[in-house]
C-alpha cells in the first residue's frame, strides 16, 4: 500500500464511521466526546482513568474532562477514587446500558459494512495482518521508551 493511500484510507474510515456515530448522538442527545468516552470505558474496561481515554483516544484532556462532567451528571458514568486516591476510576452505570448496546450496534454495523464481500479467510488474514501491525506499533513505541528507535 502507498504511503498516501494508507493515510487516505484512515481518514475515509473515520468518515465514514461518523454517521454510525451520529446516530448515537441522535438517540441519546449525547456529544460527539460524551459517545467516545463512554464507548471507549465500555469497551475497554481494562483502562478506566480520564488520563487513559485521553492518550489512548487521542482525545484532547479537556475534551475528556468536560465528556466525564457531562456524562456523570446524566447519570451514565459514576466515578470512583482509585487505589492511590489521585486517580478516578470511570465506570459506566447501569443507567448506561442501552447507550452502550446502542453504540456496539452501531459499531457492528459499521464493521459489517466495512467487510461487506470478504470472505471468512480474508477476514481471518486481515486480522492477522492487523495484529502484526500493532505489533510492530508496540515495539516502535518501547523502542522510543528505551531512546533506541530506528532512525
Amino acid at each position: 500500500m502507498k504511503k498516501n493511500t494508507f493515510a487516505d484510507f484512515a481518514i475515509c474510515m473515520a468518515k465514514e464511521y461518523e454517521p454510525f456515530r451520529r446516530r448515537i448522538m441522535e438517540c441519546f442527545s449525547l456529544s460527539a466526546a460524551e459517545v467516545d468516552v463512554l464507548m471507549f470505558l465500555a469497551n475497554n474496561p481494562e483502562y478506566s482513568t480520564a488520563a487513559q481515554v485521553s492518550k489512548i483516544r487521542m482525545i484532547p484532556k479537556s475534551h475528556v474532562s468536560l465528556a466525564v462532567n457531562s456524562l456523570s451528571e446524566k447519570g451514565l458514568l459514576i466515578r470512583k477514587s482509585g487505589e492511590n486516591r489521585k486517580s478516578v476510576c470511570l465506570i459506566p452505570s447501569e443507567s448506561a446500558a442501552p447507550v452502550i448496546s446502542f453504540g456496539r450496534e452501531m459499531q457492528d454495523a459499521f464493521q459489517e459494512t466495512l467487510f461487506l464481500g470478504f470472505s471468512a479467510e480474508e477476514k481471518a488474514a486481515f486480522d492477522a495482518l492487523h495484529e502484526k501491525m500493532r505489533k510492530n506499533l508496540e515495539n516502535m513505541k518501547k523502542s522510543k521508551e528505551k531512546g533506541t528507535e530506528n532512525k
